[in-house]
């Protein structure tokens, strides 16, 4: 039986208080303490509200005031309805993603507050309410919060562009737009140029598959107005400021929710590169769709930023917020903190999930000699890896469970001739988002006594991989870790401790 999510007055509480008291089996654990907090550290680090007070700071002044966010200083009218000639007027928040309700909150926060009246309004489109948040309107106001429809597009989705749109008119040439921008903003943020049906079909088709998300995210760029800098053009001739929360690894800011502030460069990928990376995946599904299909035969050029009437591009500046790298360093260093010797282990997480879990395992197993660090150790991975259902696969589960529950097998050896084997090694996942797949859970941790226990349980780890369902098994051992929505998104982590 799985533990209820954590409640909203939790939410006040440090990341490794709140995993403890959400996850009984974590809290249970002989190492709990220590996996609480290196996990609950990489949270900490990505959080929006820890980013934007880290990036953006308001320096007041007898006569207006200066926004930096980041590298850039922007200066505000004491009047925004008649700002000088190197000044901006009013201060609007547009956004979407996972983690912009956070985020946009946090904005808020560093511009003064509501009752400073520096921010005239704005709309972020989310895929939950912040329990935290929704109880405490007035850290948002005057930006209004819609949700949207996730991982798919759908009718929430367009109506909130709508509203977004209708909002977006207000905007004054003079005015600064702050964008908050993370994951989950290509199916939030989304107004297809395709019949909306076919668009949503298309996705569904790819997100079932193993198909990389860079690709997928290219070709949006060509299929959304909103993306590809659509966003942006929206405000033009007004100066934009998006501030990135990176879902992406390698922080490819294009790809990051399809790049809604980004406009096309000479990196943008030719269509026919698109479509051959999407390879059968897209060849599958233009073979039943016939408008897809002639829309990518002849598609329409890519769209440039505008320029006002003296030649001059719109102002468009980008700031990352967070990114894995952040989260993954703040786990070495904490485990550090405890005596652990910490290494940050690469390549990216990549390919499909159960592949991976099975080589962390082994490595965990292994320790080879050419791994730079010695138990007892911590080794910390992150990136995004895959699942591939095939047809009729009914499971529940997430590529985050099932890595893990693939790591079981080859920690299983670590059991043989030992006392308490589940302090010898841990393999912990994460969902930085606080959701894996389908299910209630953002990921699990496994240990050498996972197999036996499900055994011991009449469970079948290897046909609950190959059915996909990874959570029911785990759930049952109470090996699932929930975090609820953590309002932040830099793709998934995997923690690996040897203690022997």
């Amino acid at each position: 039986m799985s533990a209820a999510s954590p409640s909203p007055d939790s939410s006040l509480a440090p990341w490794s208080e709140r995993l403890l008291a959400a996850n009984p089996g974590l809290a249970r654990h002989p190492r709990a303490e220590l996996l609480a907090a290196v996990a609950g550290a990489a949270l900490e680090a990505v959080d929006p509200q820890t980013c934007v007070r880290r990036h953006v700071h308001l320096l007041r002044k007898p006569k207006g005031a200066s926004v930096v966010v980041g590298e850039f200083v922007f200066d505000l009218a004491d009047d925004p309805a008649q700002p000088g000639p190197a000044e901006h007027g009013r201060v609007w928040i547009f956004g979407a993603g996972k983690a912009s309700e956070r985020t946009a909150a946090a904005l808020v926060e560093r511009l003064g507050g509501a009752e400073a009246g520096r921010v005239a309004g704005g709309l972020v489109i989310a895929k939950h309410r912040d329990p935290e948040l929704a109880d405490a309107p007035e850290r948002l106001r005057p930006v209004e919060v819609v949700l949207g429809d996730h991982p798919l597009p759908g009718p929430k989705s367009a109506a909130a562009c709508a509203r977004l749109r209708e909002l977006a008119r207000q905007v004054q040439p003079r005015d600064l737009v702050l964008c908050p921008i993370s994951g989950g903003s290509s199916a939030l943020l989304s107004d297809p140029v395709l019949p909306a049906e076919e668009w949503s079909a298309m996705v569904a088709h790819f997100l079932s598959r193993d198909v990389p998300i860079h690709p997928i995210n290219w070709l949006r760029r060509r299929c959304d107005a909103l993306k590809a800098g659509g966003l942006a053009r929206l405000f033009a001739p007004a100066a934009v400021v998006s501030l990135i929360i990176s879902d992406v690894i390698g922080d490819e800011l294009a790809l990051i929710g399809s790049g809604p502030t980004i406009y096309p460069d000479k990196r943008e990928p030719e269509l026919d590169t698109i479509r051959r990376d999407l390879g059968d995946a897209l060849s599958e599904f233009l073979r039943d769709h016939p408008t897809t299909r002639a829309f990518l035969d002849d598609p329409p050029p890519l769209p440039e930023p505008p320029r006002d009437e003296s030649g001059a591009a719109q102002q468009v500046h980008h700031v990352l917020l967070a990114r894995n790298g952040d989260a993954r360093e703040a786990a070495c260093a904490t485990a550090r903190s405890h005596g652990l010797d910490a290494v940050v282990l690469l390549p990216a997480l990549s390919g499909p999930a159960a592949d991976e879990g099975r080589r962390l395992g082994q490595l965990l197993v292994d320790m080879p000699e050419d791994l730079p660090v010695r138990s007892p150790a911590c080794i910390v991975t992150g990136g995004e890896t895959t699942v591939n259902l095939e047809l009729g696969a009914s499971g529940a589960g997430g590529r985050n469970q099932e890595l893990a529950l693939a790591a079981a097998a080859p920690l299983a050896t670590l059991r043989a001739g030992r006392d308490r084997p589940r302090e010898r090694a841990v393999l912990l996942t994460l969902a930085t988002d606080g959701e894996d797949g389908p299910t209630d859970a953002a990921g699990a941790l496994v240990d050498p006594s996972t197999e036996a226990r499900a055994q011991a349980d009449g469970l079948d780890p290897e046909q609950a991989l190959r059915a996909h369902d990874s959570h029911t098994l785990l759930a049952r051992l109470e090996d699932t870790l929930r975090t609820g929505p953590t309002g932040t998104n830099v793709c998934d982590l995997a923690l690996l401790f040897r203690f022997d």
